[in-house]
């Protein structure tokens, strides 16, 4: 099956349109353990602007069915390797985790799976079945078990959260974040990994991590005081620092903290948490790379204003929309 039908799939699914599920969940059950599966679905869920994010609850028992069908047709072990791949971009293809999870691994089909979910602006704190927390930032999913079964202890994200994780030692927690897997056995973290920004940047405050690629299995170890970015552009991994105690002293006092971050992506964050909407009329403003800490409740333009402190960039407001250009004066 080409991209472009897949492409062509997700729109019709998208619109409500006829999509026939049959083909293209063929197509993902034999190859899903395929070495380059991970890859094209991430390239293609980028390039998909009808993507939403929030939709993955859809299809339950569209697709619970065809999973037990393939599963009854097929050898045990081939059906967990290929729903091990399925697994990682099941949310992509709104599919939500939650029908895959109870095949995937040979998890108990009594483990229900919960989701917590955020809007623009909003934060929220859940508490997971092992005592961790789980502060979850604005526009954000968070995917969960009832409780953790097996080996370790996994959940899924799409967008930011803090993490206090419980220390456990026989059974390592793994954050799943769209291109990353962060395993760790308890610590504290913070993890932006949303579809929209350039990066996905995990910064450690205590204990340690282990940040694996989930399409070439490269891992980068962290200490406390990094920050380790994930370009998804080229694929490479940027390690930075950090004041652990100060970021953190940041992040609870509701602040924001930029670390050599592309413009791009902080004008994103702007309009996650202030309800706005950033046009950004000239290119290469988008790629211009700021340090900044904002500490004292500053409103948006409170904060454009700072990183506009040399006049570089014409910032016009109408209501709820900002248009950002050269200053040509």
């Amino acid at each position: 099956m080409s991209e472009d039908k897949i492409r062509q799939w997700l729109q019709n699914r998208y619109e409500n349109m006829d999509a026939d599920p049959s083909e293209i969940e063929d197509w993902i059950l034999e190859n899903g353990d395929s070495p380059d599966f991970d890859v094209m679905m991430m390239e293609l869920l980028e390039s998909t602007e009808y993507f939403d994010p929030v939709s993955s609850s859809q299809g339950y028992s569209l697709f619970k069915t065809r999973v037990k069908e393939y599963e009854n047709q097929f050898r045990r072990e081939r059906a967990c390797k290929v729903l091990k791949g399925v697994e990682r971009v099941a949310a992509f293809l709104l599919v939500p985790v939650s029908v895959l999870m109870f095949y995937f691994g040979g998890r108990s089909s009594d483990v229900e799976w919960l989701e917590a979910n955020t809007a623009a602006g909003q934060k929220i704190e859940v508490l997971l079945p092992d005592g961790s927390s789980m502060t979850l930032g604005p526009s954000s999913k968070l995917i969960y078990p009832s409780s953790f079964t097996g080996d370790e202890r996994k959940v899924f994200l799409m967008g930011s959260v803090y993490a206090d994780v419980e220390s456990d030692a026989k059974k390592p927690f793994v954050l799943s974040a769209g291109h990353l897997d962060v395993k760790v056995l308890g610590t504290e973290f913070h993890v932006n990994s949303y579809l929209e920004d350039s990066e996905v940047e995990v910064a450690l405050v205590d204990g340690s991590v282990l940040l694996s690629n989930k399409s070439d299995g490269r891992e980068v170890m962290m200490r406390p005081g990094d920050i380790v970015c994930y370009d998804k552009s080229t694929s490479n991994f940027i390690r930075k620092n950090f004041a652990a105690g100060y970021y953190k002293d940041i992040l609870d006092k509701g602040g924001f903290q930029f670390v050599n971050q592309r413009f791009g992506d902080i004008a994103a964050c702007l309009e996650r948490h202030f309800g706005v909407t950033i046009y950004i009329d000239d290119a290469d403003i988008v790629d211009e790379r700021y340090f900044a800490s904002f500490i004292n409740n500053e409103t948006v333009d409170e904060i454009l204003d700072v990183l506009n402190a040399q006049n570089y960039m014409k910032i016009t407001r109408s209501g709820k929309i900002i248009h950002i250009s050269h200053n040509k004066q």
